[in-house]
């Protein structure tokens, strides 16, 4: 897939317009390329969010989070099938609140508003039936996949400073997780370890690490074949 544009001689000319107030043509040459955007560029987030997320009044997800997403409509289907290749994040805010109902995890909660939680949100559950349901959506669309993992598992937010999460991150349900995963032959292409803990708009702060653990369940995999 490859995008042409020739935005920054424009800028520069747009700029001398403004400094020497002149008149300046400026001239647009389509059919030479000046770069080229990977196909690995063009990548949607299928989001957590349940219908109750509201702001400012209105509430538009609707059906359209993870849990709820029709994944037999037509129109969505055609229309991921349309970009080929897409890449697919499935993740988003509520991501360090998900838990996956496998191995020793029996209950499976809905998120509900909770005002004291991450996002406003307490923690809610992936079934694996569900998730069953989801890599056969992927595999009939063909989209490449990376996969948003809760990186708070086992943590707890700090009482005396806020945004920072204390305590050891609890690998078992992942390991569940992704061996379950192994073991029905999905293809996640990439994993993402907690939704952006780093950034400013999150406050969240972990130093947990994934690394070790995906080397030795893939290298157990590729092993084993």
């Amino acid at each position: 897939m490859n995008f042409k544009f020739a935005f920054c001689p424009i800028i520069l000319l747009l700029s001398a317009s403004l400094s020497f107030a002149q008149n300046v043509n400026g001239v647009i040459h389509g059919a030479a390329s000046i770069a080229k955007t990977d196909d690995n560029f063009v990548c949607v987030t299928l989001d957590w969010w349940p219908a109750e997320k509201c702001d400012y009044n209105q509430c538009p997800w609707g059906k359209a989070g993870i849990l709820n997403l029709d994944l037999r409509y037509g129109a969505l289907i055609n229309a991921i099938k349309a970009f080929n290749p897409l890449r697919i994040k499935v993740g988003g805010s509520l991501q360090d609140n998900v838990v996956y109902k496998v191995g020793e995890v029996s209950s499976c909660p809905n998120f509900m508003k909770r005002e004291d939680s991450l996002f406003g949100f307490s923690q809610g559950c992936l079934s694996m039936e569900r998730w069953d349901q989801l890599n056969r959506f992927f595999n009939h669309t063909g989209v490449k996949l990376t996969f948003g993992l809760n990186a708070l598992f086992g943590r707890n937010e700090s009482q005396t400073e806020k945004g920072l999460w204390i305590g050891d991150w609890q690998p078992q349900n992942t390991r569940d997780f992704m061996q379950y995963t192994i073991s029905k032959g999905y293809k996640v292409g990439s994993y993402e370890f907690g939704n952006q803990l780093s950034g400013s708009r999150m406050g969240a702060k972990v130093d947990a690490k994934l690394k070790n653990l995906v080397k030795e369940l893939y290298a157990i995999t590729k092993s084993s074949k």
